[in-house]
């Protein structure tokens, strides 16, 4: 079996040119409530906007007939057999965005009232809204999984890493 959360090589645009769609056979349902789709992009939109959630939050993978499981969509725009069926993991436990843990740490400009809720999102308002970036303040950010976060391009996380856990550290304190 393997097990894919991280995009996949070809974009969805590639994928639907030749040939693949993302219609299912049989219908996905929402573990939560009544919903249900035959489009896996819209059961993720769904899980999404009214459940404030992901498949990896909701407990949930797909397993399509090829043997693939997956909690991303991708695999249903390139799988010949796509069939795919939601099935629970783990404990059962259906948690949404609202019940992680979020750092509470404010951005390093006095003027500036905004708290990023994930270490990249910290990198990324630097750069976006301040034109400058984490190096450039002599600081870092130490996630919860022990990855320290120089930059918008440091993303090798640990494969459970919420990505949401983090704190401020000045370079010269390493």
């Amino acid at each position: 079996k393997r097990i894919s959360s991280k995009k996949e090589s070809k974009s969805q645009s590639e994928s639907v040119k030749k040939g693949h769609n993302d219609k299912q056979k049989n219908e996905l349902k929402c573990l939560e409530c009544e919903y249900s789709s035959r489009s896996v992009m819209g059961w993720h939109t769904h899980l999404r906007t009214k459940h404030s959630t992901t498949p990896s939050l909701a407990g949930c993978i797909l397993r399509c007939e090829c043997g693939n499981e997956s909690v991303s969509f991708q695999h249903s725009l390139k799988c010949d057999i796509s069939n795919v069926t939601v099935i629970r993991t783990g404990d059962g436990t259906f948690r949404r965005f609202t019940d992680l843990a979020v750092a509470n740490i404010p951005c390093i400009y006095p003027q500036c009232e905004t708290y990023p809720k994930t270490a990249t999102g910290y990198t990324w308002h630097l750069e976006k809204h301040h034109k400058s970036t984490l190096m450039a303040n002599d600081i870092y950010l130490m996630c919860s999984c022990g990855l320290k976060v120089r930059s918008n391009n440091d993303r090798a996380h640990g494969k459970e890493c919420d990505r949401r856990s983090y704190t401020l550290h000045r370079i010269d304190e390493e």
